[in-house]
């Protein structure tokens, strides 16, 4: 525990491209590896939109069209022991973090064989096994349940840092704060990100705070802030992943806002009319795939007939697990009370 005392608030508003860069070339594996995490999370939404409207999925579907890049960067940056929380514009995270878009399609249209085995709500899921929470609420509540599992793993001498994951309007509920502070106070390695997509469902950001940047926030919880491009994951990597390196070896949190939007409505069901158009045409000009996609061609990483390859190869995968998972059978009702009860 950090004696309140020595706490030195530092809060830097820090663009990702002004951290320590390592050459693209030198990393190309893991730079290939983000793109392809936006493109299966892009198409996995986006078929998802089309089922939904099509009446193939029971509940809302909320898409992550636009916020791509910070799921791919964050889980890049990580490590095999390492835990996410993420929420309901986090499909990156889930497929950056080894969850098959198969498992996906199943999870989302309830079929027998899902993650949940078609027994709970579609966003309500995770895969443990690859460090990832079941999410139990996008309004903060998955916050604490990420530092306590640092915790817990720190205490066993596993060398954890944690990522969790809040939009601008879920930072404004007690568990944001509660979480934060609790970190702070125990030193616990967790970074918390904020994806500020300007809109809490149809609430604008003048609507919800007067600091100038929801990063203004960190220094009165002792923690180092960092203000970063949430559609360029390149460059969010680069901030991250020494970030996530220099807490796993001096363990504390940190806080990072995002800037982004979200290219959709609250969820599909969503008019979205409330946002001015000139705002989404910015972001659009700005979208993370192509954002990556012109980096990786610029530095001579990959071609654009490579990157036309990936996109292709991405898209059949993605076509090939939705039609795999519609013609799979929902649970047996036999299996109704199945981890309902003890066996006797």
């Amino acid at each position: 525990m950090t004696d309140a005392t020595s706490i030195t608030p530092s809060h830097r508003a820090l663009n990702a491209s002004d951290a320590a860069c390592t050459p693209v070339n030198g990393d190309k594996d893991r730079y290939v590896g983000m793109l392809r995490t936006m493109l299966r999370s892009r198409f996995t939404d986006e078929r998802l939109n089309r089922l939904y409207k099509q009446g193939h999925i029971t509940g809302g579907v909320y898409s992550s069209i636009g916020q791509e890049a910070i799921g791919a960067a964050t889980t890049a940056a990580g490590q095999p022991q390492d835990l996410y929380a993420p929420l309901i514009r986090n499909m990156a995270v889930h497929v950056g973090r080894g969850e098959t878009v198969l498992d996906v399609f199943r999870q989302w249209l309830g079929r027998g064989g899902s993650p949940t085995r078609g027994r709970d709500g579609n966003i309500h899921y995770g895969t443990f096994s690859h460090g990832v929470y079941a999410m139990i609420s996008h309004l903060g509540a998955m916050l604490p349940v990420v530092v306590g599992g640092v915790m817990a793993r720190r205490r066993l001498g596993v060398d954890a840092v944690g990522f969790a994951y809040i939009g601008d309007g879920g930072s404004s509920t007690g568990d944001f704060h509660e979480a934060i502070n609790f970190a702070a106070v125990f030193s616990v390695p967790v970074i918390f990100i904020i994806e500020n997509n300007k809109y809490a469902y149809s609430t604008p950001i003048a609507g919800q705070f007067r600091c100038e940047r929801l990063i203004d926030r960190a220094p009165g919880y002792g923690l180092e802030g960092f203000s970063a491009d949430g559609n360029d994951a390149l460059a969010l990597y680069r901030l991250v992943h020494p970030l996530a390196a220099d807490i796993r070896a001096k363990p504390r949190p940190i806080m990072i806002e995002c800037d982004t939007m979200r290219m959709r409505g609250h969820g599909e069901h969503d008019d979205f009319t409330y946002v001015p158009p000139k705002l989404l045409e910015r972001y659009r000009a700005r979208d993370p795939i192509a954002v990556a996609s012109n980096h990786l061609k610029a530095e001579g990483v990959l071609t654009a007939a490579e990157i036309e390859s990936l996109t292709q190869a991405c898209q059949a995968e993605v076509d090939l697990a939705y039609r795999t998972a519609m013609n799979e059978p929902p649970p047996n009702p036999d299996t109704l009370l199945d981890g309902v009860y003890a066996n006797a």
